[in-house]
This record gives C-alpha cells, sequence and structure tokens, in this order.
C-alpha cells in the first residue's frame, strides 16, 4: 500500500507543502543546524561533567536488607579547604554512608545488618539530607548528586565529630582535618569540571558563603537538640487538673482531653487509638456534646472522661490513657564487615509512636466562699454590741417607768 501512495504521488505539483520544504535546501541548512546544536549541547555536558542522574532509589520498609554488598569508591569531590569525600555505593546503585571517619571504607565486601539506628539526633540528620532531601543553591537550583553527596556524609561527620561518636576524631594522619569543612566555599570533582559554590556550579558562580553555614550547621543544631526525633510524636494532654460531678452526681468527670501529633501530614489515617489502660469500672469517654465514644478520631480528637462515682475507691483513683499512631517516618541500620568502617543509609517506613496520660481522681466540689473581712467582722461585733446596749438600757428603763 505504501508503494502504491508513493507512485501516486510521483508527480511534484501533487505533492504536500509538508513534502516539497523536506525536499528543498531549507531543510537541508536545518537539518546541519540542528546537527551542530546538538554536537555542541553534548560538548558542554561532556566539559561542564555536571551529572542530574537520579540514583537508585532506596526500597521503602526495607532499605539495604539484611545484607548488601558494597561497590568500589566512586567520584571524589574535594573542597578548596582540602576535605576530599568519596561517593560510596551499594553494588545496585543505592548512595550509603560512612558512620565512621577514621576508618578505611572498603570496596567489594558484603556488609550485614548489625543493630538499628537508636541516635535520633543521627536519624533526623540523614533523613534531613541527600537522598531524602535535595538541597537547592541559592538560586533555588538543584545541586548535582556530587554536591549533595559531599553535603550530606559531611553533615553527617560533623554531627557525630560533635557527639563524641567513636572513631570520629578531629583528624591526623592522612585523615583530612574536619575543621575543613568549616570554611569550604566551592567543590570540584574530577580534573575538567567548573566548580560549585553555594549560588551554583560553573564559572558564573562568585559566592563566598560557605557550605557549612548554608546547609550543614543549621541541620546539625536541630540535630543536637533534646527531644529531636526524624519521626512524628503524639501528646496526650489535659486542660487543667479540676473534676466536676455530673447533673444527677452519678459521675466526675475531668477536663477536656486532647490529643496532638506533630507531623499531620505524614501521619497515617485512621491509625489513632486511644485506650483506657486502667480506671475504675464503669469509666467511659464522651464528646463535647456528652455522648459516649467508641473511638477517638484523629480529625477531632478531644474528649472528656466519666467515672463513675460508686466505683471510686482508695486502691483505684486515677485514670491511664494510652494513645498511639502511626507515621510514616524514617528508619535505618548500622551495618558493619571486618576491618571496614560502619556506613548506613536511612529508609522510609511506618513507624508507630505512643503517649500515656495519669489522670488522678482528686474531686473537690466548689464550696462558696463564706469568710468575712476584717471589716466586716468588726461592723457585725459592733453591731452586737450596739444591740446589747439598747437591749441593757432598755430592760433598765422599763423598772423605772413602773415605779413611777
Amino acid at each position: 500500500m505504501e508503494k502504491i501512495y508513493m507512485e501516486n504521488n510521483n508527480n511534484k505539483k501533487n505533492q504536500s507543502t509538508f513534502q516539497q520544504v523536506f525536499k528543498s535546501q531549507l531543510s537541508k541548512k536545518l537539518s546541519a543546524f540542528m546537527v551542530l546544536v546538538s554536537f555542541f549541547s553534548f560538548l558542554l555536558i561532556g566539559v561542564t561533567n555536571v551529572s542530574y542522574a537520579a540514583v537508585t532509589e532506596i526500597p521503602e520498609d526495607t532499605g539495604l536488607g539484611e545484607s548488601f554488598t558494597t561497590s568500589a569508591p566512586g567520584t571524589e569531590i574535594v573542597s578548596n579547604t582540602g576535605f576530599p569525600i568519596l561517593m560510596y555505593s551499594t553494588n545496585s546503585g543505592i548512595p550509603i554512608f560512612c558512620l565512621e571517619r577514621d576508618i578505611d571504607y572498603r570496596g567489594g565486601i558484603t556488609m550485614k545488618k548489625e543493630k538499628p539506628i537508636t541516635d535520633q539526633g543521627l536519624l533526623y540528620v540523614m533523613a534531613h539530607t541527600f537522598p531524602h532531601v535535595k538541597f537547592n543553591d541559592s538560586k533555588g537550583q538543584v545541586f548535582p548528586d556530587e554536591v549533595q553527596t559531599w553535603i550530606t556524609q559531611a553533615t553527617i561527620w560533623q554531627y557525630l565529630y560533635e557527639t563524641g561518636a567513636a572513631n570520629n576524631a578531629t583528624g591526623s594522619g592522612n585523615v583530612a582535618n574536619i575543621e575543613n569543612i568549616k570554611t569550604a566555599v566551592s567543590l570540584s570533582w574530577d580534573t575538567e569540571v567548573v566548580g560549585c559554590r553555594v549560588d551554583g556550579c560553573g564559572a558564573g558562580a562568585t559566592s563566598q558563603a560557605t557550605f557549612y553555614d548554608t546547609y550543614i550547621a543549621p541541620i546539625v543544631a536541630e540535630a543536637r537538640q533534646s527531644n529531636v526525633t526524624a519521626n512524628g510524636t503524639i501528646t496526650v494532654s489535659l486542660a487543667n487538673q479540676e473534676m466536676s460531678i455530673t447533673e444527677d452526681e452519678k459521675y466526675y468527670q475531668t477536663s477536656l482531653v486532647t490529643i496532638t501529633n506533630s507531623d499531620p501530614n505524614n501521619f497515617v489515617s485512621g491509625s489513632l487509638k486511644v485506650e483506657i489502660q486502667s480506671a475504675p469500672d464503669g469509666t467511659i469517654l464522651i464528646d463535647e456534646n456528652g455522648r459516649q465514644i467508641e473511638t477517638v478520631n484523629e480529625k477531632n480528637p478531644r474528649f472528656y472522661v466519666r467515672i463513675p462515682v460508686e466505683s471510686v475507691t482508695e486502691e483505684n483513683k486515677s485514670v491511664l490513657l494510652h494513645a498511639e499512631g502511626t507515621f510514616r517516618g524514617y528508619d535505618g541500620y548500622e551495618y558493619k564487615a571486618g576491618r571496614a568502617q560502619t556506613v548506613s543509609t536511612v529508609f522510609t517506613t511506618d513507624v508507630k509512636a505512643f503517649d500515656d496520660l495519669d489522670i488522678p481522681i482528686n474531686y473537690t466540689p466548689e464550696v462558696p466562699d463564706t469568710s468575712m473581712s476584717i471589716a466586716q467582722s468588726v461592723y457585725f461585733i459592733g453591731l452586737v454590741v450596739l444591740l446589747c446596749g439598747v437591749g441593757i438600757i432598755y430592760a433598765n428603763a422599763k423598772p423605772r417607768q413602773k415605779q413611777q
């Protein structure tokens, strides 16, 4: 069919406008121009050597698994202050980061899962850096992976150094002094690459701002807060310790109980649970309209606790509430092998959070204030004395009237 169509359109007059242009000299010139543009674009990419290719994603809920094989060290990124960082990864391309700067990395060996990362500050650092968070330059452009890696590894080592973690000393011998991180203003890799600064990569970048002040120090400062966590938290709070009694005098009622979570965007819908772990028999939860509720909804996590008066004894004068929920958060493990430094990466997974609230049952009814002020007392005593005086005068005056 295609051959017949071409034969029937052999005459130039019957050809379409597109076909005529395609066969014209203009078409040949445009084609040559496009080839030249593509060629120079390719050269430009080769000269700058800035890679924006996406790294292999970390599997959710499993991370690096029970074990993996390390690949050979990758690109070396060096700061203008002489602080080199190598790109490390598994043999499947997942980026990994070193947790012991003073011990050599080894490629081509099997690393096995040892123990979970329990340092919430370290977990926070790794959850807020590459590849989970991409760093932008001061113009809003995403840095290439080489810069992302240097900032991330430098941040991890700076945190571990400040917190006194093992095998993370200042630096000696072939290990660069960690203080060199703080004054780095440019990063480069390979012989032909144009350096990157805080305001971007290439010849037009001239910023003297340090990577430490701009990216590293703020994350480390946050990670060192006493209550830091990479995951969401749940809090159960009581408006006040006051307790009232219902109109029928059958129940004590607490003030308003509220459940809050620190990361609503990553809270798993429907995962909130509230349990009465211990309380006098018949204790119930009610909503703000006085209706009993069986399940507390995260969209309106406010309620009161009612305790039957007749169930309260000296042995059970408290209510213990337990609340829990699930966040989409971060987890991570240390991976180790003989004569090799510990490495890790964190992964996203469901993480449970919980909080307890112990409410003492101390019901003290409000009693009207019947006490008198000093002035009121003086007036009252004065009135009594006056009335007594009037009574005495009246009693003495009456016999005299009879004598007359």
